[in-house]
């Protein structure tokens, strides 16, 4: 992690600093004479509001980050998107692929004094399958029971040939696990006000909605390593510039920021000692959302021609490089990810043209959110687009809005950083492609095949080659248009500690739990 936050430093300094002044910022580690300081509160801010404290009921997969300290989750990742256990110790399918068994802790108690175990599990797993406003319904739509076995051992019953994706998905919001007793509750406001409905580290104090959580250590956990601050306030600071004078300013202990201008001075407090700064590259891909079944976007024609008129490097220079042109859907090092591809539309403004004036015109609206990173690289599409000759009509949305108004229909095509590619492609398939995103514009011609690889008992390489042949069907027919990965820089104060490789921060948030502060 060293490593990767010099890296960062090196490559921001390129851009405007002399390397005399980066020379690296703290390490995030305590000195030999540090000692953690437990009566600190972590100060954090995040860019996304708030809108709910019920795991199931989250509609951005970014508000995990506000609910990880407070909800244990069944399995969890690591900052490499490696699944590791949590309040399962093991998982394995049968071999049959008929169900899921999860091995559980014996040793973990809900806040209320509710034990954990395998009927808690079915309870919650119930819940999200049948709550009427639950946003992982659709997730969790290959279980068809939960059996609980004994205490410790819970079997996940599944669809016949479904159900690949469940360890991933268990390690987010969907596996986070609230007390049955709170579940069982008709009065209790889990909303607004869960009180010690969980078994994390931290039990929330106070909620202003949208806007701050405060959270205090909890009396007691499983776990020594994590839940060493007296609590944390998380804020919604929009804003990538104030979050970072507030680090700077020793206002706030931790934040993200990625805007270009911020990453370069960034660079240079680091360089002063003023904070810490860890490099991660976004996993998620900058992209075009198009709804191709709305007018115009139908023709394939048009939809060919905005491919060829986006040029990834005119967007990545209004990033000063920070935005890496990417043109498929998986990190290169992931299984799932097109080995040796090459994206089937250049930047070519006039065969852009040509297939726009074969269409016979190319009308449509294009939305971003407001005040955020995607807001000049829309005005730079529009305007390629208009001298290819289509009549394009940017759309601003308030961030809070976005995606979720783009997945009611509001809209004909978005700019968006929200293309999270899962852990494991069965989840990105029911997210994204069949989901509410409507990528595959004709689900008759990657469903059967998606279907297919999401057979747990399927060797992870078959799956993959299986996926590919969708990936490649999907950016053929232009229904998606990746861009670029952009660079995001964790920052932190001098006294944070724990703060490298944090889980999530490769999705512009971050799991907190394990994080702590020096005296």
């Amino acid at each position: 992690m060293l490593l990767r936050r010099n890296k960062l430093i090196a490559l921001l300094c390129g851009v405007a600093l002399t390397a005399s002044a980066c020379t690296g910022g703290g390490s995030n580690k305590p000195s030999g004479s540090s000692e953690i300081d437990r009566d600190a509160v972590l100060r954090v801010a995040w860019a996304l509001p708030m809108p709910t404290l019920d795991p199931m009921l989250l509609t951005s997969v970014a508000s995990q980050g506000n609910l990880s300290p407070v909800y244990d989750r069944l399995i969890q990742v690591d900052g490499k998107d490696k699944l590791l256990p949590m309040l399962a110790t093991s998982w394995q399918y049968s071999g049959d692929g008929e169900y899921l068994e999860l091995k559980l802790r014996s040793d973990v108690k809900f806040h209320d004094g509710t034990t954990f175990d395998a009927a808690a599990v079915k309870a919650n797993i119930e819940r999200g399958k049948t709550h009427p406003k639950s946003t992982v319904k659709g997730a969790l739509k290959s279980i068809t029971s939960v059996e609980v076995v004994d205490p410790t051992t819970a079997r996940v019953h599944l669809v016949k040939g479904q159900g690949a994706e469940l360890p991933s998905l268990f390690s987010s919001n969907a596996g986070m696990m609230i007390s049955p007793k709170a579940l069982a509750d008709p009065s209790r406001d889990l909303t607004n006000n869960p009180g010690d409905a969980g078994s994390g580290p931290y039990v929330i104090t106070a909620f202003v909605p949208q806007e701050k959580i405060t959270m205090k250590r909890a009396p007691s956990y499983w776990d020594p390593k994590v839940g060493q601050l007296a609590g944390l306030e998380v804020s919604r600071v929009a804003n990538n510039t104030t979050r970072l004078n507030g680090v700077s300013a020793g206002e706030l202990d931790i934040t993200g920021v990625s805007a270009p201008n911020d990453l370069t001075r960034a660079a240079e407090l680091a360089g002063r000692g003023t904070f810490n700064i860890d490099k991660v590259q976004f996993r998620n891909v900058m992209s075009l959302f198009l709804d191709a079944k709305k007018g115009n976007l139908a023709d394939l024609k048009v939809r060919q021609a905005i491919a060829h008129a986006i040029d990834p490097e005119k967007i990545a220079a209004l990033f000063s490089g920070t935005c890496t042109p990417y043109r498929q859907f998986y990190p290169e090092d992931s299984w799932p990810a097109l080995k040796g591809y090459q994206y089937p539309y250049t930047p070519d403004l006039a065969k852009a043209k040509q297939l726009i004036s074969e269409a016979g015109g190319a009308k449509f609206e294009l939305t971003f959110s407001a005040q955020t990173n995607t807001e000049q690289p829309a005005n730079v599409i529009q305007a390629s687009l208009k001298d290819a000759g289509a009549d394009v009509k940017l759309v601003p949305v308030p961030n809070s809005e976005h995606d979720a108004r783009y997945q009611a229909g509001d809209f004909d095509s978005m700019v968006s950083n929200g293309f999270n590619p899962k852990i494991d492609p069965a989840e990105t398939m029911a997210t994204y492609f069949l989901g509410s995103y409507r990528i595959a514009a004709d689900p008759a011609a990657v469903k059967p095949l998606a279907d297919q690889a999401g057979n747990p008992t399927l060797p992870e390489a078959e799956r993959a080659k299986i996926y590919q042949q969708i990936w490649e069907k999907v950016l053929q027919e232009a229904w998606f248009i990746p861009i670029c990965r952009q660079t995001h820089a964790i920052i932190s104060s001098p006294k944070v500690i724990n703060a490298e490789g944090l889980p999530w921060a490769n999705l512009g948030y971050m799991d907190l739990r394990s994080v702590a502060m020096v005296k």
